[in-house]
């Protein structure tokens, strides 16, 4: 259990300095905070890009070019490639989304021959540090995954297992998320999906985890809930991992939690074969600073 970024942060520090690659790194904030895990002694950069933005824009902020490799890319594709190749070849261990579109992005590292393929699904990974819930917690997929069926859903599990593992979790405690606590086949076909998953985790199935469901939300992240509505969950009220039905529930939470809720947030895609991390270009120098911390734990 992490109660916030900051145990999470110095765990990173006594880590082994790491290389991040970043596609099109021609971003204020994307530079802002690899330059603060730099001076940390984080993680060294490797930028791909227009190098003359990356110059001009380090210029503006004060920061030395000098302590960065940068290799100039014409275009958005061979900066993508170049970020890739340097992760695949093990000079990088994290790759970073820059100012490039998430899609072109995504489609360098799914290439069959050049890109960061694991035979998994990929799926993004968000950590929250709420000031209304005890500790961090982590949701899985408001990004990536449409729709996903109970195969997919399960893959999406299994890979937030492994990220939550690798971040030091011992055995990290998964709601799976639908509307209702109820099995309900005919009106909310999730519930029935929760409630596979969380029997596939009794019977050992999907291991490493103590995983529940189906639970609103309000279960999952309230123990005040569970007693009203008369659950008993070793889960609720006390969720490291919320597993969403489907990416408009993920997204909606995830843009309730920042701006309405102040939630920090870190935002990474697991199931490749190295951490990616991934931010939206609106996001603050501090969630992906904190993204970074959070990818270079779970490499």
């Amino acid at each position: 259990m992490f109660r916030n970024f900051d145990e999470i942060l110095e765990l990173v520090k006594n880590d082994t300095q790491k290389t991040i690659a970043v596609a099109m790194a021609e971003d204020a904030d994307v530079l802002k905070a690899l330059e603060k895990a730099r001076s940390m002694g984080l993680a060294k950069s490797f930028l791909t890009g227009n190098a003359e933005k990356i110059y001009e824009l380090m210029s503006t902020h004060g920061i030395d070019k000098n302590n960065y490799e940068v290799i100039n890319s014409i275009s958005e594709i061979e900066s993508i490639e170049s970020a890739v190749a340097q992760v695949k070849s093990g000079k990088a261990q994290v790759l970073m989304k820059g100012l490039c579109s998430t899609s072109v992005f995504l489609k360098g590292v799914l290439d069959k021959n050049n890109g960061l393929r694991s035979g998994k699904v990929l799926s993004h990974l968000a950590v929250f540090e709420s000031p209304q819930y005890h500790k961090l917690f982590m949701l899985s997929d408001a990004a990536m995954n449409i729709a996903p069926d109970l195969s997919t859903k399960i893959v999406i599990t299994e890979n937030a297992i492994s990220a939550a593992l690798k971040l030091g979790y011992e055995k990290p405690k998964i709601a799976i998320i639908s509307a209702v606590e109820k099995i309900n086949p005919d009106g909310i076909p999730s519930t029935v999906d929760a409630a596979i998953i969380s029997k596939m985790n009794e019977r050992n199935q999907i291991k490493n985890a103590i995983i529940d469901g189906p639970l609103a939300v309000d279960n999952a992240l309230s123990e005040q809930s569970c007693i009203v509505k008369g659950l008993n969950t070793q889960v609720g009220g006390d969720a490291d991992i919320l597993i969403v039905p489907n990416i408009e529930t993920g997204n909606a939470c995830y843009k309730l939690l920042t701006i309405l809720g102040n939630a920090k947030v870190a935002g990474i895609i697991v199931g490749a074969t190295a951490p990616i991390v991934l931010t939206s270009r609106a996001d603050s120098d501090e969630s992906k600073f904190l993204s970074i911390v959070t990818a270079l734990k779970a490499s």
